[in-house]
């Protein structure tokens, strides 16, 4: 686990920026405490943090490029061969310069300085597995992993603006922007090159719209192809132990069962778990079933080396974990009823292995939302997730959500999407909306799921790797028909047939279920009464409607929402807009 820093100038030959970029080190998470690992040169200084040093190329007249890598490359071997992964990526950039930036395949993000043509360029993966954020300074770019490193810089201090309240509101990720005013992300699959003159952004990745004439049982077969080899690529680096989650649901069970078929011995599989929560169980459209049956059931197929993580209200409501979430997040989500548990859990896996498994992508893929399955929800002219999202934070957030248009706001963005998904001549109707679906999730949806797994594993000290979002499979799957997706009338037709004979029984025919959330009721009471001893100038109060702080069915979402926001607006200090 690495992320990185830096800086450059193109006026100025930075004699204070090692100090800086020192200072924007320690802000990050990954690894130990320390200033990380530094290069500077005329006019940049790059920083890692719990990685490799920066890889520097040069010749008789001096530094001819320098570049920070953070993450993982896992196709090393067919790069030029060097002794890391930045060294490698360094020389095929040389080789190839932005053209090849679609030649490494895994999970990073990386800053390239050529101090000749004074450019620089920053590059992340194609599904954004790993962040990455810039912000101009007068004469310069600072960039770095997260955030607070960019904040640490000297020339910046975080700002609001009315669109990063929108983007939380509206419950979308806005590819290239942030919840801070003039900071802002490179997309996934872009890279942004910066000059004295300015920026530009480029687009090196995208998946595209493909006849698809694979029949059922040969689409079962080449997703299975697929996904154990992103599981061997992503784990094949050795001396690394390697685990996985595994909820006893069918996208982690599938990655805990291709790892195990790799592995000499018992793999170590982790879920969490709630005190009471089998026994007091309470069906519901997104978790119709406990998940801890399946968890026995598949740990046992297996032979795995399996921890539950079990929690009680009292963990998940400690205020030390409350501010640790505002801390290592950076802003509020609007699906975050599953934070406080996760961060639990990334904490207890955090040194019993260096890279750890999870399932995301797999529902965006393969259609495993509830909201796939409804023609009201994935047939509107909007997100599908949209009318949850109203419903989530329409009591509490009503009169902000009026004031700021975040309907026009979320309706705006939705064309922009909209119009980037391909499409193919003539194709059937359906077909063509439910490939939108499945990239407004992978491109809309998805991003938070993956930098929160960034975010938490960072803090644990784990490498989090996701097959389901290797590009290859992306790109396959995008083109899969709706109906090959559901050709058995369940959801995720496809994926469960390529991964039939790993799982038992049991597992193999469970219904979709999301995320354990805990049932116990004192938890939403320590919530309401937290949010009701807000303060009267608390900076989150002017967002709510006072009339519905004690509507007796306020939503946990809401709950939620409304302290993380309080907390977000006090760490940064910010002051909200108008």
């Amino acid at each position: 686990m690495s992320e990185l820093a830096g800086w450059v100038d193109f006026e100025r030959t930075l004699p204070e920026g090692r100090e800086a970029v020192v200072a924007m080190t320690r802000a990050l998470r990954a690894g130990d405490a320390g200033g990380g690992r530094l290069w500077g040169g005329p006019g940049a200084v790059l920083g890692v943090r719990s990685g490799v040093d920066p890889a520097v190329e040069g010749d008789s007249l001096g530094t001819v490029a320098a570049v920070a890598f953070a993450g993982q490359c896992d196709n090393r071997a067919e790069l030029p061969r060097a002794g890391t992964d930045a060294q490698a990526v360094l020389l095929s950039w040389l080789a190839t310069g932005p053209a090849g930036a679609d030649r490494p395949r895994g999970s990073y993000a990386f800053a390239v300085w050529e101090p000749r043509a004074a450019e620089l360029t920053l590059v992340r993966d194609r599904l954004g597995t790993r962040p990455l954020y810039w912000a101009r300074t007068p004469t310069g770019v600072v960039f770095a992993s997260r955030p607070d490193a960019l904040f640490a810089h000297p020339e910046l201090r975080p700002r609001l603006d009315a669109d990063a309240l929108r983007t939380v509101l509206a419950g979308i990720n806005v590819p290239g922007r942030t919840v801070f005013g003039d900071v802002y992300e490179v997309p996934p699959g872009h890279l942004v090159r910066f000059t004295a003159a300015g920026h530009t952004v480029h687009r090196y990745w995208r998946p595209e719209a493909a006849e698809h004439s694979d029949d059922v049982a040969t689409t079962a077969v080449r997703v299975r192809e697929l996904l154990a080899g992103a599981v061997a690529e992503h784990t094949g680096r050795a001396g690394t132990r390697v685990g996985s989650l595994m909820s006893g649901g069918l996208d982690s069970s599938a990655l805990a069962a291709l790892l195990a078929a790799g592995a000499e011995g018992p793999v170590p599989t982790f879920a969490v778990d709630y005190q009471g929560y089998e026994e007091n169980f309470r069906p519901h459209i997104v978790r119709p079933q406990p998940d801890s049956p399946f968890v026995r059931d598949m740990a046992a197929h297996l032979g795995s080396d399996h921890t539950d993580v079990v929690l009680t209200t009292g963990d998940l409501t400690r205020p030390e974990l409350w501010t640790h979430l505002v801390t290592e997040l950076d802003q509020p989500r609007l699906f975050a009823d599953t934070e406080p548990s996760m961060a639990r859990l990334y904490a207890a896996v955090g040194g019993r292995v260096d890279t750890l498994l999870s399932g995301e992508g797999a529902d965006e893929l393969f259609g495993g939302f509830p909201w796939f399955h409804h023609p009201r929800w994935a047939q509107a002219p909007d997100f599908p997730w949209t009318p949850t999202t109203d419903e989530l934070v329409g009591t509490l957030f009503a009169p902000a959500m009026k004031e700021l248009e975040v309907r026009t706001f979320r309706a705006d963005h939705y064309a922009t999407a909209l119009a980037e998904i391909p499409g193919l001549p003539g194709e059937d109707p359906l077909e063509r909306r439910m490939r939108e679906v499945v990239y407004l999730f992978t491109t809309r949806f998805l991003p938070e799921q993956l930098d929160r797994a960034h975010r938490f594993g960072a803090a644990a000290g784990l490498d989090v790797r996701l097959p389901f979002c290797d590009h290859r499979l992306v790109q396959y799957a995008l083109n899969i028909p709706w109906s090959t997706k559901t050709s058995d009338g369940w959801e995720k037709s496809t994926l469960r047939a390529a991964v039939a004979d790993l799982l038992p029984a049991s597992v193999l025919q469970r219904r979709k279920s999301g995320y354990p959330m805990t049932h116990d009721d004192g938890y939403d009471a320590t919530l309401r009464t937290r949010l009701a001893a807000l303060p009267a100038d608390a900076p989150v109060r002017p967002l709510l409607d006072p009339a519905a702080l004690h509507a007796p069915r306020l939503s946990r979402t809401e709950l939620e929402l409304a302290l993380k926001v309080n907390g977000w607006l006090e760490r940064y200090g910010l002051t909200l807009p108008g």
